[in-house]
């Protein structure tokens, strides 16, 4: 059997008789027991009746006993005493019976429903009036109205359903209707919004105002993967940017999706719990919120813990700065998520869709604000939570799948470029043009022992200017000082064709002491070579292996670059610190590294890091003749050689 026309049906019905019904079910109930008590009574009289018919009977068959049979000779009076008796019998016969008519007759009235003609006033049924059910009206004016209305690709207009007033628009293939008059027995159905496409009608009860702005009324439609859907949402409760309601019709499909706990939703997607931990003297608790892709923990005070837990106030609040949109390609949603009125953890966001038979949450995205030191050791992974939230922040990601959000220092030197002039058409070959169109940017490429023996012919004849070059390593264990295998060769054969070079030193050191041994190692090794490019500190966390300057603090990695580069720059050349965006973020200090060159790595075509940079590392699988393999790429925005 077809749902859809079972439920047309049913909408239909509901209009013409459902509230009518409804409102004498309690009639009819009542109706009913006394119809039940009328029939046992009715009952007992039928047998009474009986009775009567049988004493009737034997009276008659005594009259004809004292007319024709021996007893006929019996006294004039006694035979007047018995027919009086007979008499009497057959008149209570007789009432009874009426009586039993009566009831009958009576209660089966009571038992049908009343048939009630319904009409539109002045309309359908303007000559009889007895016959019409009252009407109310929302508003008095809804042709002139809708006359004015202008609504984008919707029509609006007035139109009459099934004796009814709406406000309808439509865009010539689906028509949304508003009904401003209902029938004053039938306030369950006195708001009702109806769907119309191709002849069929869906009709559903909603809560909106006509009295006031129409254009509030105008149909949202949205794209949720192949399907086309209107969108409804109820005004949202105190204090809350959450719809009240959240209704999604498929127009396709022509089915409702609604829900009206989109705060459960939400709360769904996280899993919260409260520990008490203990470091050294120090003890206090943490937050641990677990979402389906990472863990966040929080370190919260103990004593102000203690007393919100007790005014029942502990759970994170997501709902009062919540933000929608219904767009072209969906209902995405934005929110902040709070902890005790004063704490601010980090922002949330996703979609709403339909799934199955009920409404969901899509592409949910859960990033938490961290202090800049948080990859510091001693801070044990734990967030310190935010009492504002910034104007700025940058997103970065971690090693179980965290997204963290850092606030941007606007006291740094900001990205001087627009990147809008980055041209990326080529992977492997970006290119940084000035406000004239003239190409400004330095073509470049990185390379160590790993990319093997090396074409430099073949790389200088393809465009590349300039390549920095591994010159050593300190050891991850040991921590002794080792050169490139390739290094010598790189840098001879390099120079030899026209490239200019720079060299860099992946860093283990621990101490200052070790840092200015690395620089100086550095400078042993560039002598008699031209080194017009910057020499280079590359700094970072191994994460494939525990190395011996991982649990390094951000000032001691800072005070490390520092010392090498103060000592590289006292010998006349150009420093240069190398990080990714988590470690220029939380692994080094940038306030106190603003007089030193940055190389920048990050493989994307949109680049958003806020900071001052010289040199982009695009990519780390490049292709360049002359090179079998992969090589990292690399565009400088300035010519160091020149400088």
């Amino acid at each position: 059997m077809d749902e859809n026309n079972n439920l047309e049906d049913l909408q239909k019905a509901y209009e013409a008789d459902r509230q009518r019904k409804a409102s004498r079910e309690e009639e009819l109930k009542d109706a009913k027991e006394y119809l039940e008590l009328l029939l046992k009574e009715v009952e007992g009289k039928e047998q009474e009746a009986a009775t009567l018919r049988e004493s009737l009977a034997e009276s008659r068959e005594k009259i004809d006993q004292l007319t024709t049979g021996p007893k006929a000779k019996q006294s004039r009076l006694t035979k007047r005493v018995l027919l009086v008796l007979a008499v009497v019998e057959l008149v209570c016969i007789i009432g009874l019976l009426a009586y039993f008519v009566f009831i009958k007759d009576d209660t089966q009235q009571q038992n049908t429903p009343e048939t009630v003609k319904t009409g539109q006033v002045g309309e359908e049924n303007a000559e009889n009036p007895a016959e019409v059910h009252e009407k109310i009206k929302y508003r008095d004016d809804l042709q002139a109205l809708s006359s004015t209305v202008i609504a984008g690709n919707f029509k609006c207009s007035r139109e009459i359903r099934d004796g009814l007033e709406y406000l309808v628009f439509s865009d010539g293939n689906i028509s949304v209707g508003y009904k401003n008059e209902y029938y004053a027995d039938e306030v369950a159905l006195r708001k009702c919004v109806f769907v119309e496409k191709n002849g069929r009608r869906y009709l559903f009860t909603a809560d909106y105002d006509l009295t006031g702005d129409p254009l509030r009324l105008v149909p949202t439609i949205t794209r949720i993967g192949e399907s086309k859907y209107l969108v409804f949402t109820g005004a949202p409760a105190a204090g809350s940017g959450i719809p009240s309601i959240l209704r999604i019709f498929d127009c396709d499909g022509f089915k409702l999706y609604e829900s009206d706990h989109l705060e459960k939703l939400l709360l769904g997607l996280f899993d919260f719990e409260y520990t008490e931990e203990q470091d050294g003297e120090e003890s206090y608790v943490v937050l641990a919120a677990q979402t389906s892709k990472a863990r966040y923990r929080y370190k919260l005070d103990t004593a102000e813990y203690d007393q919100i837990v007790y005014i029942e106030r502990h759970i994170p609040d997501m709902y009062a700065d919540f933000e929608y949109e219904i767009a072209e390609d969906g209902i995405h949603w934005s929110t902040l998520v709070k902890l005790y009125d004063k704490y601010v953890l980090g922002t949330l966001e996703g979609s709403f869709a339909a799934f199955g038979n009920e409404i969901g949450i899509t592409d949910a995205k859960y990033a938490s604000f961290i202090q800049k030191e948080y990859a510091d050791p001693e801070g044990k992974g734990l967030i310190i939570p935010r009492q504002n939230v910034p104007e700025r922040y940058y997103t970065i990601y971690w090693d179980e799948g965290e997204r963290f959000l850092v606030e941007i220092d606007e006291s740094l030197k900001m990205i001087p470029y627009d990147f809008s002039r980055l041209n990326t058409d080529d992977p492997d070959n970006f290119v940084y043009f000035d406000g004239d169109g003239q190409e400004i940017s330095v073509r470049g490429i990185d390379v160590s022992k790993f990319q093997g023996n090396i074409n430099w012919k073949k790389v200088a004849d393809a465009g590349v200017k300039f390549a920095i070059i591994r010159l050593g390593y300190r050891g991850m264990n040991e921590g002794t000082l080792e050169i490139d295998n390739y290094y010598r060769t790189n840098i001879q054969n390099a120079t030899a064709n026209g490239i200019q070079v720079g060299v860099y030193f992946f860093s283990e050191a621990i101490t200052t002491e070790e840092a200015v041994e690395e620089a100086e190692y550095v400078l042993k090794n560039i002598k008699g070579y031209n080194v017009t490019y910057p020499i280079v500190f590359d700094t970072e966390k191994v994460t494939t292996f525990d190395a011996r300057a991982n649990n390094l603090s951000m000032k001691e990695r800072t005070d490390i670059c520092l010392a090498f580069c103060d000592r590289i720059r006292e010998a006349g050349y150009t420093p240069m610190i190398y990080a990714n965006t988590r470690y220029m973020l939380t692994g080094i200090d940038l306030s106190r590294l603003e007089d030193v060159e940055k190389w920048f790595a990050v493989y994307s075509k949109d680049i958003k890091f806020p900071y001052e940079f010289g040199i982009l590392q695009y990519s780390e699988s490049g292709k360049i003749d002359g090179i079998s393999g992969n090589v990292d790429l690399d565009i400088a925005f300035k010519d160091y050689a020149a400088k």
